[in-house]
């Protein structure tokens, strides 16, 4: 029996050795399978020749260094596609798609659409809504400016993305309107716009044509004022089941309005966080709402969806000890226990995806 994973990504490094982001990830995919003879090799999709069911893929040599050899076609396969922006995902969609489409491939997680299509899943379960922020879908600038009347300060986000790239708060003042956040090359601004009428430009100007949801921006920090939010990683054992891994905190800056490792936080544990930033009669309740969120929303979006193999949950507290579901990902990152020092949570996260692959692999 052939006992390969294959691990489709994105080339969006081409001058490097591999070409491809995740490569620590994947080199360690590499050691957790060889106990059971699973071998692991990485591809983009776009490199498939269907007619003799082989493909050019990346794997570790006895060397430790990476080689690119054609091999077989895996009969299953992790998504670990990341899509920079829409040009990039459309580029790459009907290359997937004919993956997904082909009855000889198992995918060991379907991922997910887009943050609005997740909340349109997630909103029609009485259990879950509670915890959801109204989301709506951007299509002009007069969302923005109608949603501003509703709330003082509003969210912007690509409906796809990540990193906190794009990502922009927008305060109503008593003359104008703050604008800060980040750019779409994920640089820090804040600006002041004098009325609505610039707002409407400034806000069709920068999104063009991205696709966007517009939330309430909700207060989401620290009693001294740094965003964070809580991530927890939730994911199949061998047992076919969900487990949670691990969760930890993203600490941003104070000047920040994401919480998010890539634009310069810190991560913290999040027993001893709540202790110290919460009082002591709020912290039960809190992580008893954690506990639903997590044991909930897994097997509630998979029966709506189809199959996942994992999950990150992205949640918010804030002051009045309310839990904010604020994002789901299927392709969620691990790098928050390394800077929590949990390593052997970090260990579990990468042996997890080896673990459930075999119990399919083997048909168990």
């Amino acid at each position: 029996m052939n006992k390969a994973l294959g691990i489709i990504v994105c080339y969006t490094q081409k001058t490097k050795t591999p070409p491809f982001p995740e490569a620590s990830y994947f080199r360690q995919l590499t050691e957790e399978g060889k106990p059971f003879g699973i071998s692991v090799s990485v591809f983009s999709p776009k490199e498939i020749n269907w007619k003799t069911r082989t493909v050019p893929g990346w794997s570790i040599g006895a060397d430790g260094r990476w080689h690119r050899s054609v091999q077989p076609l895996p009969s299953l396969i992790y998504d670990r596609c990341y899509y920079l922006d829409s040009r990039v995902y459309l580029s790459y969609k009907p290359y997937v798609q004919r993956i997904i489409q082909d009855p000889r491939i198992r995918l060991l997680g379907r991922a997910l659409g887009g943050k609005h299509q997740t909340y349109e899943i997630l909103k029609k379960s009485a259990e879950i809504q509670p915890f959801l922020p109204v989301t709506i879908r951007y299509q002009s600038p007069q969302d923005v400016i109608r949603f501003l009347h509703e709330h003082s300060s509003v969210l912007i986000k690509p409906n796809g993305g990540s990193h906190g790239r794009g990502v922009v708060a927008i305060t109503r003042l008593a003359r104008g309107f703050e604008v800060r956040g980040r750019s779409k090359s994920n640089q820090a601004f804040q600006v002041v716009i004098k009325n609505e009428d610039q707002l409407k430009h400034w806000v069709q100007t920068f999104i063009q044509d991205t696709r966007y949801i517009i939330q309430p921006f909700l207060k989401l920090h620290t009693p001294d004022q740094r965003p964070f939010d809580l991530r927890i990683l939730v994911q199949k054992n061998e047992r076919k089941e969900w487990e949670t891994t691990g969760m930890a905190l993203r600490i941003g800056r104070v000047d920040s309005i994401t919480s998010n490792l890539h634009g310069g936080g810190q991560a913290a544990s999040l027993r001893p966080f709540l202790d110290q930033n919460y009082p002591r009669n709020l912290v039960p309740d809190i992580l008893k709402k954690i506990e639903t969120v997590s044991s909930v929303v897994p097997p509630y979006i998979e029966k709506h969806h189809g199959p996942l193999v994992e999950l990150g949950l992205d949640l918010g507290i804030d002051r009045q000890g309310h839990v904010w579901l604020l994002e789901v990902n299927s392709k969620p990152g691990r790098s928050v226990f390394l800077k929590t020092g949990e390593l052997e949570i970090r260990r579990r996260a990468v042996r997890l995806p080896i673990l459930y692959a075999r119990s399919l692999l083997m048909g168990t």
